[in-house]
C-alpha cells in the first residue's frame, strides 16, 4: 500500500499504545521517508521535496521491501552526495543501530548517544515498527537530567545541626526546609530553559548530552564535600577559624582535584568515545564547572551563616542549585565557544 509516495508502515501508531509507557516503541513515530532498494537517489529527493509530504523527520530514509523487513539506512548526507541515477541499494547501510519495542526508552537514547546518530529503528523481527526521533531523544535525556538535578537539590544531610531536630515540631521542620526546595525547583525550571536554547548544538554533537549528569553529579560531589566539612569546621571552631586562609586551602584543594578530574574525564573520553575535540570541549567544562562549584558551596555557606541562618539547611540546597545551573551555562557557553552553533 502507497501513501503520498512512501510504502507505509506495517504497524500503525496506534498499536504502539499497548507498550509500558517507558519503552522505546511509546516514544516511536512511524510517519518516516521509507524505500525500496532498487529505486534511485533521484525519486526518494523528489518525494523529499514534495509539499504534499508531511513527514515528521527526514534525517534518515528507511530502506524496506514489500514484507515491510528493514534492508537498510540511507542519511540524507548520502543522498545529496551521490549521483542521482544511484541505487539505494548500492548506498544504504546495513550495519545498523536498532532496538526492539521494549527496549527501555533511556537504553535507546544511550545508544543514540554512543553511536552519534539522529534516530533510532524500533525492529521486532526484523520489521520496521517506528523511529525514535531525534525530538524525542533530546526530551528523553531532559527528563533524565532533570530528575538527576532533582535528586541533587533535594536530597542533601549536613551532619552538624544548629538545632535539635527532634525537638523541632513536624510542621515547623517542614517550613525551615520547603523554601530551600522550593528555590532549587526554580532553579531547576531555569536550567531546563537554558538547556533548550541550545538545541541546534544537541542536534549536530548529540554526543555532548550524554555528559550533563556526568559534570553536574561532579560538580555537586565536591560543592557537598566543601559543605559538609565548612558546616562541621565552623561548629567545632566558631570564631578560632581563620577564614580567608580556610577559603585559599580549600579552594586550591577544590582547583588540584579539578585539574584531575578534568584530565581524566579527556582521557575517558578520548579512550571510549575517540573523539577528541568532544573530549577537549567536556574536560575543560569541567574543570571550569568544578572550580565554580567550589567556590559556590563555599561562599553560600558562610553567606547563609552571616544571616544567622541554619547552612546545614539551606547550604545544600540552595549551593547546589546555583552550582547545578552554572555548570550547565559553563558546559554549553564552552561547547558553543568550540564548536560554534551547529
Amino acid at each position: 500500500m502507497v501513501k503520498r509516495g512512501f510504502f507505509s508502515l506495517a504497524l500503525s501508531p496506534a498499536s504502539l499504545k499497548h507498550y509500558p509507557p517507558h519503552t522505546a516503541a511509546r516514544r516511536a513515530i512511524t510517519e518516516v521517508p521509507l524505500a525500496k532498494k532498487d529505486e534511485t537517489v533521484k525519486s526518494v529527493l523528489h518525494r523529499l521535496r514534495s509539499p504534499a509530504e508531511e513527514l515528521k523527520m527526514t534525517d534518515y530514509v528507511y530502506v524496506v521491501n514489500n514484507r515491510g523487513v528493514l534492508e537498510g539506512i540511507a542519511s540524507l548526507k548520502d543522498l545529496l552526495r551521490h549521483p542521482e541515477d544511484t541505487k539505494l541499494g548500492a548506498l544504504m547501510k546495513k550495519n545498523m543501530v536498532i532496538v526492539s519495542p521494549e527496549t527501555h526508552q533511556e537504553k535507546a537514547a544511550d545508544l543514540a548517544v554512543k553511536h552519534n546518530i539522529k534516530a533510532i529503528p524500533v525492529v521486532k523481527r526484523g520489521k520496521l515498527l517506528g523511529v525514535v526521533p531525534m525530538r524525542q531523544i533530546l526530551l528523553i535525556l531532559n527528563r533524565a537530567l532533570r530528575e538527576d538535578v532533582l535528586t541533587f537539590a533535594g536530597i542533601h544531610k549536613a551532619h552538624l545541626n544548629y538545632e535539635n531536630t527532634l525537638a523541632v515540631p513536624l510542621f515547623k521542620g517542614i517550613l525551615h526546609r520547603l523554601p530551600w526546595l522550593l528555590v532549587g525547583l526554580v532553579g531547576i525550571s531555569m536550567a531546563a530553559g537554558f538547556i533548550s536554547l541550545f538545541e541546534t548544538v544537541l542536534e549536530q554533537y548529540i554526543i555532548l548530552a550524554f555528559f550533563i549528569p556526568a559534570i553536574l553529579y561532579m560538580a555537586a560531589a565536591l560543592g557537598i564535600q566543601h559543605q559538609t566539612l565548612f558546616v562541621r569546621d565552623l561548629a567545632l571552631m566558631g570564631k578560632e577559624l581563620r577564614l580567608r586562609s580556610y577559603v585559599f586551602k580549600q579552594m586550591l584543594i577544590g582547583s588540584l582535584l579539578a585539574v584531575v578530574v578534568g584530565l581524566t574525564m579527556l582521557l575517558i573520553v578520548n579512550l571510549f568515545w575517540k573523539e577528541s575535540f568532544i573530549a577537549l570541549v567536556v574536560a575543560i567544562a569541567m574543570f571550569l564547572a568544578l572550580l565554580s562549584s567550589s567556590f559556590t558551596s563555599l561562599a553560600v555557606t558562610f553567606i547563609i551563616n552571616k544571616l544567622q541562618l541554619d547552612p546545614a539547611l539551606g547550604s545544600g540546597p540552595l549551593a547546589t542549585i546555583i552550582s547545578d545551573v552554572t555548570s550547565i551555562v559553563i558546559y554549553f557557553a564552552v561547547s558553543f565557544a568550540l564548536l560554534g552553533g551547529g
